[in-house]
């Protein structure tokens, strides 16, 4: 599986500075080289007009990242099953996909740093927009046409988030928001050691430090780069934080934070919304929770459903996209559970501030689409790339 990209040829191929390639020799996906990926002879979409397949639709994703009632809504309506099975990591999923040992009709969560392992692999079958009248009705037009899989090929946009910090206004004494550079918190956190949390992500942790030197030196860090000093440096500066504070490496800061177990953390903003809406003890308000996120030149994501290669109930699949970008549902799965943002257009953020479903505190947790533009996106990189960030978050962890 390829994808459909013109390329310099001849001569003119010497005037090109060539661009890393991913797994297979496919392109890397970047703002500046959007791709198209290939539908081939052995691998079309559904067809039209077909009838729904019995269930039960089986699903593959993180934990706790669907809002069980809107799944129980879809069952009702469908008058099928659903089974859900979960993986702790994006390399977790890709590799057990990719051996052969799990197989699901829809896949959710992975992003566009997924996409060529993805596509590389052939575990992917294209969609067929005919099932999914909700995307270009409801999802924000640039996600909706992504540059890392252009017409929304294999994946449709479920959710957003910012890496930020989250913390609690009630136990940390600092304006963190109000300090120059707000990631500095962490290399100052001495007072809060053990109740501190990093992202147990390579690429969200060890982009973090270069984040906040690009913040205090006023330039634009490259969050997808393969320089190994760079990458090293950022490992030094994290690993740092062990004799400071002692961080807790983890992804629960979602129910760590609101019960106070961790009271700074470095965080996706979908996960402290959801703290606020779901995790909360009896009796503790949502504005203990703070959140604080770069409005420029930091970490915004999205992440994607797609469909199995080997599905055999690609329409049910499809019309489990579709109710999942109805906006009533997408709402329901936000407020109700997930805490991330979906890309809708009928849900705005200032709508959601004003009716009081998110505290003051957490206005920054509220992911816009003009972010997009000013941030960045943590995407794939060469395996070469990779091996640099690889070897500098073995070196971390290890302590």
């Amino acid at each position: 599986m390829g994808a459909e990209a013109a390329g310099a040829t001849g001569a003119a191929a010497e005037l090109v500075v060539a661009k890393p390639t991913g797994p297979g020799g496919l392109p890397l996906p970047r703002t500046d080289n959007s791709v198209t990926w290939a539908i081939l002879d052995d691998n079309k979409p559904v067809k039209d007009g077909r009838g729904i397949e019995q269930g039960p639709l089986r699903v593959y994703n993180y934990a706790d990242y669907l809002d069980p009632a809107t799944v129980k809504a879809f069952q009702k309506q469908f008058s099928t099953k659903v089974e859900i099975a979960t993986y702790n990591s994006a390399d977790e999923a890709i590799a057990k996909l990719s051996s052969g040992a799990v197989d699901f009709d829809l896949i959710l969560g992975l992003t566009g740093s997924n996409i060529v392992d993805l596509i590389a692999h052939k575990l992917l079958q294209p969609l067929n927009h005919s099932y999914l009248p909700n995307l270009e009705k409801n999802i924000w037009p640039p996600l909706a046409d992504p540059f890392y899989d252009r017409g929304s090929r294999f994946t449709v946009p479920y959710v957003v988030w910012i890496d930020g910090i989250g913390w609690r206004n009630d136990k940390v004494k600092e304006d963190i928001a109000g300090m120059d550079v707000p990631w500095d918190i962490f290399w100052h956190s001495q007072a809060y050691k053990g109740k501190v949390g990093i992202l147990d992500d390579r690429r969200d942790a060890l982009s973090m430090p270069m984040q906040r030197d690009a913040m205090r030196n006023g330039t634009i860090p490259d969050l997808n780069t393969e320089d190994e000093d760079l990458v090293n440096k950022a490992q030094r500066d994290l690993s740092e934080l062990s004799g400071i504070c002692n961080p807790k490496v983890t992804i629960t800061d979602y129910q760590t934070l609101p019960e106070g177990k961790t009271v700074l953390h470095h965080s996706w903003s979908g996960d402290v919304v959801g703290a606020a809406f779901y995790y909360l003890p009896k009796g503790v308000k949502p504005d203990v929770l703070s959140f604080w996120g770069p409005e420029e030149n930091g970490v915004v994501q999205n992440d994607f459903f797609c469909i199995g290669r080997t599905t055999k109930r690609p329409v049910l699949a499809h019309k489990f996209i579709n109710f999942f970008l109805d906006e009533k549902n997408a709402y329901n799965n936000f407020v109700n559970f997930n805490g991330y943002i979906p890309p809708q257009n009928g849900i705005d953020a200032d709508t959601l501030l004003k009716q009081g479903l998110i505290p003051k505190s957490l206005e920054q947790a509220v992911v816009r689409p003009d972010q997009f533009a000013a941030n960045q996106e943590l995407l794939q990189l060469s395996v070469a790339g990779q091996r640099f960030w690889d070897d500098a978050w073995s070196k971390f962890k290890a302590g």
